[in-house]
């Protein structure tokens, strides 16, 4: 099914949107708490950050799921680097990978979908 170029264009205006807010808060001077009852909060948080951003990403943009795993995976390691130059922040490897389990989930997700069409 073929996208509208109304449909492309608000998937790209909320793609750019979810990118400056994931940036703005990723950035943030204040650290995140520490105070949740859910074993690994954060983890999660990435996790479904980044599988949000692989669904916009693939909506807004005719991209291979290999090409949007690499820019999205770069953008999460970019941002795990900014934030260990960031006062009251620090980088974090699992943030990063839970970043990209976030993106594999997505486009694993969409291969298992389409790989399910194609049996009908």
């Amino acid at each position: 099914m073929k996208q509208s170029k109304l449909s492309v264009v608000v998937a790209r205006i909320v793609f750019v949107s979810l990118l400056i807010a994931v940036t703005l808060a990723f950035v943030w001077q204040v650290p995140a708490s520490k105070a949740s009852s859910i074993p690994y909060a954060d983890k999660w948080v990435h996790f479904a950050i980044f599988f949000l951003l692989s669904l916009t990403l693939h909506k807004a943009f005719a991209l291979s799921g290999r090409i949007s795993f690499l820019l999205l995976a770069m953008y999460g390691l970019l941002i795990e680097v900014v934030q260990n130059y960031i006062p009251g922040r620090g980088s974090d490897l699992y943030d990063w990978m839970a970043d990209s389990l976030g993106v594999l989930a997505y486009f694993g997700l969409v291969y298992l979908l389409q790989q399910r069409k194609k049996k009908r």
